[in-house]
């Protein structure tokens, strides 16, 4: 059987148990129809269970659908359960129709099991297993409620804690009814037996995550994607490939890595895969192969439109979200009135005695300079509104400088006050900002200097380009913006106060960049899941759904209790950038 038409039968039986699931579902709001009766007295379902069951059905046969190895050992084991389940009903028709198709689609998934290969991790196992086990913590509480209120009616010695036990245990499985209680009872029972199957879905969930094996970083990987990089990378931000909190996939029928990360169910990639032009529909098709094999989404992040053609072509999805400030430093200058601010602050800072040096830790190791370097980190850390971002940001990485480029600033005194690293694309015919920092008490203006002075060096080494990086969902201005573009530019507006989106906007905007590059989103599915979007946040920021919440509530509660404030403090900013 060829694969083309082993899928279409795989994705035929995975339909088919889904209309089951709808079907199971509607019905149990029509109790008097037939074939609600029949379906009751086959699998000896009472509604509620009918209609958890149905969802509990409906989710596996999406991940069935993502060929996930769990799902299909759990519906061959129901597909086993419901078989055995309706032999004492053979003799009924519809029982009998049931059985016929368990053995059917129980087979169907076992011949072609070897396609279901996305696995789950063991940590994801245990932990199903241990929602599993709260779910008895239901039926136990379920069981002592009924004994509790039954045994003064039944007597001791008629009911005992295991008959309770026992019709908890048909209650939930819909095998029995209640005995009847009292109102207050009733709603105990009816809280614990959701409990119940609320730990039962929680426990599929997990059980159902897919995994993939971390990659070994080895040394011989980490130097041929820095050959990569320096051949092929046109993306500011492909450099941080080579940051310790990526794992590289390479290529197999063409050169090139793409480095990623991954959050619950999604793959992040920051940046463009990196190889030769040529080559780049080969490895994004096999890359996006290998996502879709182990079942996860897609999403990449600070993307140019250099490929955005072919990421169309494949399927993706994409969205604007944000711009790049880019240099192109034969034309970069500071003259006349709108260079006037950054004149102002590298004049301001060459008056306080500030001091521009590159250091070389390959030519010759300095640890009083690196030393200061932790010193202004630290410093620097302790003046931020929110937690530090990763994946999308460098580090000093001074334990392995590679082909990163340090510039530092001093004072009058001598004493280093900032630092920034510069990392290469471009095939070093460019270098981005990537780490920047200054401690306390730096001069006004030291961070300027640095920039200019570093521009002006690689301006004389015949460097073509300088960058900042992206201002992150700075330039989403389209009237006829998508949902998710609106999504973003409400996040600007209303989420600046924890991550600062319009503050790191002005403040590239004040060095003049030659160009604004435009950055994108690129997703698979098309139309990209909330999921999807948590673990972007989740990925750079563990905490960032939380700061983001309380940014916002606190900056609606500032604004609500001082509007006058605001505005002038917008006036002072309009008129500091004019």
């Amino acid at each position: 059987m060829t694969q083309s038409l082993r899928i279409r039968v795989e994705n035929i039986c995975i339909l088919i148990l889904g209309f089951l699931s709808l079907g199971m579902f509607a019905l149990s709001f029509f109790h008097h129809l037939p074939a609600e009766a029949a379906l009751l007295v086959s699998t000896e379902m009472d509604w509620m269970v009918q209609r958890a069951s149905s969802v509990v059905l409906f989710f596996l046969c999406m991940q069935l659908w993502k060929r996930k190895h769990a799902a299909r050992f759990i519906t061959q084991a129901l597909l086993l359960l419901d078989f055995v389940s309706n032999i004492p009903h053979v003799p009924d028709l519809f029982s009998l129709a049931c059985m016929a198709s368990d053995v059917i689609l129980f087979l169907v998934f076992f011949w072609f099991r070897s396609d279901f290969c996305c696995p789950a991790s063991k940590t994801n196992r245990k932990r199903g297993l241990f929602i599993l086990l709260l779910s008895l913590v239901g039926v136990t509480a379920n069981a002592v409620i009924s004994y509790h209120y039954l045994t003064p009616i039944l007597g001791g010695g008629r009911h005992t804690l295991l008959d309770s036990f026992e019709e908890s245990l048909d209650i939930l499985l819909g095998n029995g009814a209640s005995i009847p209680v009292s109102h207050g009872a009733h709603m105990l029972e009816l809280v614990m037996f959701w409990f119940s199957w609320a730990c039962i879905l929680a426990a599929l969930l997990y059980a159902v995550r897919p995994w993939l094996t971390p990659s070994t970083r080895r040394e011989s990987d980490l130097q041929h994607a820095r050959t990569l990089l320096n051949l092929y990378s046109q993306n500011s931000c492909s450099y941080l490939a080579l940051e310790d909190d990526k794992q590289l996939y390479f290529g197999r029928n063409v050169d090139g890595v793409i480095p990623y990360g991954v959050a619950g169910d999604t793959i992040i990639v920051n940046g463009d895969p990196v190889c030769a032009d040529p080559d780049f529909p080969a490895l994004l098709a096999e890359f996006k192969e290998f996502c879709e094999k182990s079942a996860h989404k897609l999403f990449f992040l600070s993307v140019t439109g250099h490929f955005l053609e072919e990421y169309k072509r494949q399927g993706f999805g994409y969205v604007k979200c944000g711009e790049e400030a880019r240099f192109f430093l034969e034309d970069y200058e500071i003259s006349g009135k709108k260079g006037a601010k950054m004149r102002m602050n590298i004049n301001h800072a060459k008056k306080a005695g500030v001091t521009v040096l590159e250091y070389r830790p390959l030519e010759q190791r300095n640890k009083e300079i690196e030393d200061a370097f932790d010193r202004v980190t630290n410093e620097w850390l302790g003046q931020k509104k929110s937690s530090l971002l990763a994946f999308t940001m460098g580090k000093a990485g001074l334990d392995n400088p590679m082909d990163k480029r340090y510039f530092y600033a001093t004072d009058a005194d001598g004493k280093i006050v900032a630092f920034i690293a510069f990392v290469p694309f471009l095939g070093k015919d460019g270098y981005m900002a990537d780490v920047t920092r200054h401690g306390n008490g730096a001069p006004s203006g030291v961070m300027e200097t640095i920039i200019y002075e570093a521009f002006q060096t690689f301006r004389v080494e015949g460097i073509h380009y300088g960058s900042l990086g992206v201002a992150p969902l700075a330039g989403l201005d389209d009237e006829k913006a998508s949902l998710v573009e609106r999504l973003l530019r409400f996040v600007y507006n209303n989420l600046n106060d924890c991550y600062g989106f319009k503050d790191l906007y002005r403040a590239k905007e004040k060095y003049s960049p030659t160009d604004w590059i435009p950055a994108y989103y690129i997703y698979l599915p098309k139309h990209p899941t909330p999921d999807m979007f948590y673990a972007v946040v989740k990925i750079q920021n563990p905490n960032g759904i939380r700061e983001g919440v309380q940014s916002f509530l606190k900056g609606k509660l500032h604004h609500e209790e001082h509007p006058r404030n605001d505005q002038q403090k917008q006036s002072e900013n309009q008129r500091k950038n004019s």
